[in-house]
């Protein structure tokens, strides 16, 4: 009862489940898998494309692979527990073969800062640099053999012959995914603009497709060795109940304005670097959109600035952009706590809808906790803070700058510095030198000479990935993609 009032008071007031255990990459790895599902599930239609992002139905219907194979593979697991026979059955039985296959998908997992020890092979999850390494969510569940007698589940039909009852074994379930990728697919599939949904659908098309590369052949193979796998389209109805408020926050448009700059990069940036780009871009978004919705929630504007620190030292700017983010942690929990009195309020008479809320109107606790950690370990992950621990500010390390320049900058574009930096303020609120920072309060509390220095160093920052050529001491051009 009280995970799921939990769950009803930060539904409501972001509009989807944002839990620390969905934070960070989990976000994009989920959009990816519902997307990458949506082209397995119709690759044999001739306009096998034409179901991604459609908006015609409350439900998706796709496809999921588990991955599971790879994964344990990846992480010395078991192929399946107890059961040596499995191994020898899907030819790994070669000390070599698993050996060179465990040094290849080891180095392709997904990192997840502040991780103090080696996950379970599923809580390891391998980055989408080609569509047949997508995979979806999945756990260890005992199984039966009665469990896998279903003629629906031919497939684990087939395994459960070579495995004794009532031993862990794969399935796919949602265990890290939390929505959060629900979310994202579902602000990309609702785009109104037409022409800007089409240039998104076909280059997230390229992305999640078969590549035919050697990797994604040997990854595709290992797939059909899965043992939990969807042989007909699941029907995901949870999008329906997913709210957007889009009238309350700009994040929503400016995740697809972004998202589309960055997949239509086809011709000129590699698929890696663009599925690196998309998978920062998304949970950066969605953690700025919870912000600003829990600002709404307090004040009815939602606006926020934020000091962007890319010096080498800790000066008044560092320590402002601190405050900044200690402010932005207590203005979600003080929204969680305002959103749980209004649903308390709206309870009248009834005593146990009230009794089940009152806990979360409290400012402490791990009632409030979770989401919050949401926000900042999303940013963290993604490399919009300088750490995941300790004293933290607000930055933006070099793949993360590359996905706000790449999301920002049109395809085959480029921009004068200072109108780059104008354009950061104007869509994002990021106050990075001194000439946006005299037009908003917080100019007042950092000396211009400090913001001045700070916007340099940017500028270096960009230089050093490739994004802005200087052309003479006046003018310096920022571009979406490296030359």
């Amino acid at each position: 009862m009280t995970d799921r009032s939990k769950a009803e008071v930060v539904f409501r007031l972001f509009g989807v489940n944002l839990e620390q255990q969905g934070r960070g990459f989990y976000v994009s790895l989920e959009m990816l898998a519902i997307a990458r599902g949506v082209y397995l599930a119709h690759q044999e239609d001739p306009e096998k494309f034409s179901e991604l992002l459609d908006n015609g139905a409350d439900t998706v219907s796709y496809k999921r692979t588990s991955h599971d194979l790879a994964r344990r593979i990846a992480t010395h697991s078991n192929i399946i527990e107890g059961n040596e026979e499995l191994g020898k059955a899907v030819e790994l039985d070669s000390p070599e073969t698993m050996e060179t296959l465990h040094a290849l998908f080891s180095s392709l997992l997904v990192e997840i800062p502040g991780r103090r020890s080696q996950p379970s092979w599923f809580g390891a999850h391998i980055y989408p640099f080609v569509g047949e390494l997508i995979h979806y969510d999945a756990v260890d569940r005992r199984i039966k053999k009665s469990d896998a007698s279903s003629p629906k589940n031919s497939k684990k039909r087939k395994q459960a012959e070579k495995v004794d009852a009532g031993i862990n074994a794969p399935r796919i379930e949602r265990y890290l995914f939390r929505d959060g990728g629900g979310w994202a697919y579902k602000v990309l599939r609702s785009d109104p603009d037409h022409g800007r949904k089409t240039a998104t659908r076909q280059g997230l098309s390229d992305l999640v497709q078969d590549s035919g590369t050697p990797l994604g052949n040997l990854a595709k193979a290992l797939s059909a060795h899965d043992f939990d796998y969807d042989e007909v389209p699941y029907k995901d109805g949870s999008e329906a109940e997913i709210k957007l408020y889009e009238d309350r926050s700009p994040w929503p448009d400016l995740l697809r304005e972004g998202a589309r700059n960055i997949v239509a990069r086809t011709l000129t940036v590699p698929r890696a670097k663009r599925t690196e780009s998309l998978m920062h871009w998304i949970p950066y978004c969605l953690a700025r959109h919870q912000l600003h919705l829990a600002r709404w929630k307090l004040d009815g504007t939602g606006r926020e600035s934020i000091l962007l620190d890319f010096g080498n030292e800790t000066t008044p700017l560092r320590i402002e952009s601190q405050k900044n983010l200690a402010a932005f942690r207590n203005d979600i929990v003080n929204a969680i706590n305002a959103q749980a009195q209004e649903m308390i309020d709206e309870a009248e008479g009834d005593e146990d809808r009230k009794g089940r809320y009152e806990r979360f109107t409290k400012e402490t606790g791990k009632a409030v906790a979770s989401p919050r950690t949401f926000f900042s370990e999303t940013l963290a992950a993604v490399g919009a803070l300088n750490a995941t621990g300790g004293r933290r500010h607000f930055t933006m390390k070099p793949p993360m700058l590359e996905a706000l320049v790449s999301a920002t900058v049109a395809q085959s574009s480029e921009m004068e510095f200072d109108q780059f930096c104008e354009l950061l303020y104007e869509n994002y609120r990021l106050v990075v030198e001194n000439k946006v920072a005299n037009r908003d309060p917080l100019a007042y509390e950092v000396d211009s000479s400090i913001l001045e220095h700070n916007g340099k160093a940017f500028r270096e920052k960009l230089a050093a990935i490739g994004l802005l050529t200087q052309y003479s001491d006046a003018t310096s051009m920022v571009r979406g993609e490296p030359r």
